[in-house]
């Protein structure tokens, strides 16, 4: 799955590079230039819209990506997402995120390209040394990643997350709305549990699952989908709680792993 913008940045490269007839430009004009993409980084520093960079993201994070696109708080090039819950199947992962990482360079350079993916959500008994970043220096230079151990927590941080649990995050199992899609795929498909695996997982490790909800999905499932709530909790042994939450704190984390850029292009051009 993935969203485009219909301009890339390779056609601003092309107008930036050269004029209209096809000539390099002369030192006035490009002087202009240099002037003219200073307040163009400066404008973008102030209110960042990703439009050339190519955003690939696991798809457990696709609500709050697509909700931060139809608010206009991202505009990227290309949105491009891997299955939701391969953090459970480690080496399809990484072939996913190879993939993705192919489809994203036909419009973006390496350093263009952010990577929404927790640190630890590629762990393998297989190749324990092996995680998400390393596979990504593997693949190529400049490839940023957004900080976050997982992909709630990039959402609610761990200071956050012992206030909400009252001091007890490690006992909740955390839920995103993405989660709420795809918790089936993940521990029924992925993992190949049933009802007794749950019952010897969940029950007694976690208090209850607690779904951070950046986007109203409670009133959605409560009031349209309350059966979908009931069957979590009935395979899960686990109380559902959705509890509020805002985006800013995702939203700074997109933006401290663009500021790099935009910082290296202001020294650059100054």
């Amino acid at each position: 799955m993935h969203i485009e913008n219909s301009v890339c940045p390779a056609n601003r490269r092309t107008e930036l590079s050269e004029g209209g007839d096809g000539h390099p430009h002369s030192k006035l004009d490009s002087i202009n230039m240099s002037e003219r993409r200073q307040e163009e980084v400066m404008a973008e520093t102030l209110h960042p819209t990703f439009g050339d960079r190519c955003i690939i993201s696991c798809g457990m994070l696709h609500p709050e990506l697509t909700h931060l696109v139809d608010t206009g708080f991202l505009n990227p090039c290309r949105l491009l997402f891997t299955p939701p819950g391969l953090h459970a199947l480690p080496e399809k992962l990484e072939a996913h995120l190879l993939t993705r990482l192919a489809q994203a360079r036909e419009s973006c350079a390496d350093h263009e390209i952010i990577v929404v993916y927790g640190k630890k959500c590629h762990v393998s008994t297989e190749e324990p040394l092996k995680r998400v970043d390393s596979i990504l220096a593997e693949a190529g230079r400049g490839i940023v990643r957004v900080q976050g151990e997982y992909g709630y927590d990039m959402l609610a941080g761990l200071e956050e997350r012992q206030e909400i649990s009252g001091g007890r995050q490690d006992k909740i199992l955390w839920f995103t709305p993405g989660w709420l899609k795809s918790w089936k795929a993940v521990y029924q498909n992925y993992f190949g549990w049933d009802e007794a695996d749950a019952n010897a997982n969940f029950p007694g490790f976690y208090d209850k699952i607690i779904v951070l909800d950046a986007l109203d999905a409670a009133e959605q499932y409560m009031a349209q989908h309350p059966e979908e709530i009931l069957e979590l909790f009935d395979w899960t042994g686990l109380e559902v709680e959705f509890y509020p939450i805002g985006l800013d704190r995702f939203k700074g984390l997109l933006v401290d792993a663009l500021s790099p850029a935009i910082a290296g292009a202001a020294t650059r051009l100054a």
